[in-house]
């Protein structure tokens, strides 16, 4: 079959991942703490200690969980006093910080949430260590502050790239969309793939913060020397965060979290200037968007302009009010949906939302394809796992596959619409279904062989499907 494209993911911040703690299978505050202090042991004394991964509605018990549905940093503190430690969630909209990583960012019980994010503090004003969207800003920037060489940056990019690359092969992904990444990092990776380190065909999205978005975006388009090997040619931007760390920004209040509506983190002014400079630049508009007040308000921007030249899409567009599907067709929207965050998101998405919402708003793939809307399909790797056959599982069933719990099975893909969406959907997101995503005369040879046909098998027998080859421009890679 032809070779899968993972239609959203970020491929350094997942190499990154793989060489740092890895917390995606954790089970339980306690698992990760101690993940913290074996590697504290080893850590050279000031070094910060990086991992990604937890989620707190994912842990096998509650007790850890103090305030607001999160841990304290107390335990992480404790076992690492004199080495900062940041560790992201899953979902990358929110992170806990140990006390000697705040003393580094200078964050203090006065310390204020910035404007779209927010500082945990408990009902006395402690500091839980947990910092949510923007807020993330005030860690990172201590860590960033932290300078790389020219030479040691290069190296650590080529690092993550290989090892992310590596994987992905593994799993038969012959094309990988990259969903975000700074000037300096585009540069590096198209340099990479000019000089033969990148195996893999790369459409990288732009990303910048808001400070320097409106700056950047004339240094795009950029290509390989090989057109069809490396591409950034589109904008991403974010307008709300993730539904698991209440950053989700909703029409009405979330039904565990009453007071609060999700996060708005980008002025909609900004994001309208930036549709403009996207139109003006002839390049592809991608906004991370995933609750339904969010896409409601970026469909409403993509309206106003109504060009989508370059096929503009929403990513991950997870939850979205019924009034408001027939506008993705209406204005040529691409909804960049996962399918594998359903089923990871399922045993709290009813929790959040309450069941009508979690029903009628959310993850609605056979009421978009019905409405006649362009999907694609992905993984968003590093916040879930980079396997494609899972993801594909998930598209067909709507099922956990640990306890076959199903999510509205009604929304389900057929087996067809799956690959399609692994495949040419995703290509045609990319505006490459030209020369790629189908087997067809004229079009560049990279395909895959699979131990079963992905049609005829059983839905069981999806996820442990094994790549046996993988060949690209019809040379054999695995």
């Amino acid at each position: 079959m032809p070779g899968l494209n993972e239609g959203h993911g970020h491929l350094l911040s997942f190499g990154k991942l793989l060489s740092n703690i890895n917390l995606l299978k954790t089970q339980s505050w306690e698992e990760i703490v101690d993940s913290v202090h074996q590697k504290a042991k080893t850590a050279p004394k000031g070094i910060w200690i990086e991992g990604r991964g937890w989620h707190q509605d994912k842990w096998k018990n509650s007790m850890a969980l103090k305030f607001d549905n999160y841990p304290y940093h107390d335990e992480l503190s404790k076992i690492s006093p004199e080495n900062p430690v940041v560790l992201v969630h899953a979902s990358g909209h929110a992170l806990i910080a140990n006390q000697k990583a705040m003393d580094m960012a200078k964050i203090s019980i006065e310390t204020q949430s910035p404007k779209g994010g927010r500082i945990v503090k408990d009902h006395n004003g402690k500091l839980t260590g947990v910092f949510e969207e923007n807020a993330m800003d005030l860690i990172n920037d201590a860590l960033k502050s932290v300078k790389l060489d020219e030479e040691a940056q290069k190296k650590q990019y080529e690092l993550y790239a290989s090892i992310a690359c590596n994987e992905a092969l593994k799993y038969g992904i012959t094309s990988f969309t990259d969903a975000g990444s700074r000037v300096d990092e585009i540069f590096a990776l198209r340099d990479l793939v000019d000089i033969g380190k990148i195996p893999l065909r790369l459409n990288v999205f732009l990303y910048e913060d808001k400070n320097s978005i409106l700056e950047a975006i004339p240094t795009l388009p950029i290509y390989a020397k090989n057109k069809s090997k490396f591409r950034a040619e589109s904008v991403k931007a974010y307008i709300d965060g993730a539904l698991g760390s209440y950053g989700a920004w909703l029409l009405e209040p979330y039904t565990d979290n009453p007071k609060v509506l999700g996060q708005n983190l980008m002025e909609l002014s900004l994001l309208d200037s930036i549709a403009s400079a996207c139109d003006a630049y002839n390049l592809q508009l991608c906004v991370h968007a995933i609750g339904d007040r969010a896409n409601r308000e970026i469909l409403n921007i993509y309206e106003k302009h109504q060009s989508n030249k370059k096929r503009w899409r929403i990513e991950h567009a997870q939850h979205i009010a019924p009034e408001d599907i027939t506008r993705f067709k209406q204005n040529n929207v691409i909804a960049s949906m996962q399918a594998i965050h359903c089923t990871s998101d399922a045993p709290f998405v009813q929790k959040r939302l309450g069941y009508e919402r979690a029903k009628n708003t959310s993850y609605r793939w056979r009421t978009i394809l019905d409405a006649g809307v362009r999907l694609s399909n992905g993984t968003d790797v590093p916040v879930e796992s980079i396997n494609p056959f899972e993801c594909l599982y998930a598209s067909v069933t709507r099922k956990r596959m640990d306890n076959n719990f199903e999510f509205f099975p009604e929304e389900k893909m057929t087996r067809e619409e799956a690959l399609k969406s692994y495949t040419i959907w995703n290509a045609y997101s990319s505006n490459e279904d030209h020369i790629k995503g189908s087997l067809e005369v004229g079009k560049l040879a990279d395909f895959i062989i699979l131990d079963k046909d992905l049609l005829k098998c059983k839905d069981e027998e999806i996820p442990k499907t094994k790549v046996l080859e993988v060949y690209i421009e019809g040379n054999k890679i695995i």
